[in-house]
C-alpha cells in the first residue's frame, strides 16, 4: 500500500509538471490527467453462476476492495480522445485463529473515451468510456502457527497458498465532471462495469474453472488540463 501513495504521489507531480510543459491549443484541451480514490464491488469468482437463482450458494464471492485511478488521456479532437488507467484495489478479511484471506487486482487498459475537451465549454462534463486490457489478480491466504516448533516460533506467518493470474479485462463506464479552475476540474462521480474473464486455474487445491467476475468500480477525484 505504501508503494501506491507513493505511485500515486509521483504520478500527481508528473501531472502538474506536464500541464506547464505540454502546448494546449487554443481550442480544447490536448491533455488530461486524473487521479483519485476508487472503490470496487469485487466479484472473487468463486461461483461460476452468479446469475442464477440461489442468491445464497456463495456468501462471500462478493467484497467491498479499496484503491486507486491513475489516467491519462491524450484529445485528438473536441470530442474523442485515447485514454490509458491504471486501477489497484484490495481486500483484506481477518478470519478465526490468525488466518487472513488478501485479494488484490491492478489493473492495465486503453481505449476511448468521449467528452466535450473545449477549453470554454460548460462547466459540467459529463464523459463515456470504453476500455480494454490486463488484469493481474493475487488471492493468498496466511496464517500464523499458534504454536511454537523447532523450526517456526509461535507467531511466526506462513502462506498457505497464494494464487496470480493474468487476464483480461474490460471496463465501460462514464461520469460527470465539474469545471473549478481553467487547468482543474473534479471528477465528482464515476462509475463502471469491470468484467475480468479469467481463465482455468490450476492450484495446490484442484483446477479453479474459468469465470466471468462481474465487478463494479465507483470514484472520485481530480482532473489536471
Amino acid at each position: 500500500m505504501r508503494k501506491t501513495f507513493f505511485g500515486a504521489f509521483f504520478f500527481v507531480l508528473m501531472a502538474l509538471t506536464a500541464t506547464s510543459v505540454f502546448a494546449q491549443d487554443n481550442e480544447r484541451y490536448k491533455f488530461e490527467f486524473y487521479g483519485g480514490y476508487s472503490y470496487m464491488n469485487l466479484n472473487r469468482g468463486f461461483d461460476a453462476d452468479e446469475f442464477n437463482d440461489d442468491f445464497s450458494d456463495f456468501a462471500g464471492n462478493r467484497v467491498n476492495a479499496h484503491g486507486i485511478e491513475l489516467g491519462v488521456n491524450y484529445n485528438w479532437s473536441r470530442f474523442v480522445g485515447a485514454k490509458f488507467v491504471y486501477t489497484r484495489h484490495a481486500h483484506s478479511q481477518d478470519l478465526s485463529e490468525g488466518f487472513k484471506l488478501e485479494q488484490k487486482v491492478g489493473q492495465f487498459m486503453g481505449g476511448i473515451q468521449i467528452k466535450d475537451n473545449k477549453k470554454d465549454g460548460p462547466k459540467l462534463k459529463p464523459f463515456a468510456h470504453i476500455l480494454a486490457g490486463a488484469a493481474q489478480q493475487s488471492f493468498q491466504g496466511e496464517g500464523q502457527f499458534l504454536v511454537a516448533t523447532p523450526v517456526r516460533p509461535e507467531g511466526s506467518e506462513v502462506i498457505a497458498f497464494d494464487i496470480n493470474s493474468t487476464d483480461l479485462t474490460m471496463s465501460f463506464g462514464g461520469g460527470l465532471d465539474l469545471r473549478v479552475h481553467k487547468n482543474v476540474d473534479v471528477r465528482l462521480v464515476q462509475f463502471d462495469w469491470n468484467p475480468i474473464f479469467r481463465g482455468d486455474r490450476d492450484t495446490q487445491f484442484g483446477v479453479f474453472p474459468g469465470v466471468m467476475q462481474n465487478n463494479y468500480r465507483f470514484g472520485f477525484g481530480v482532473v489536471l488540463h
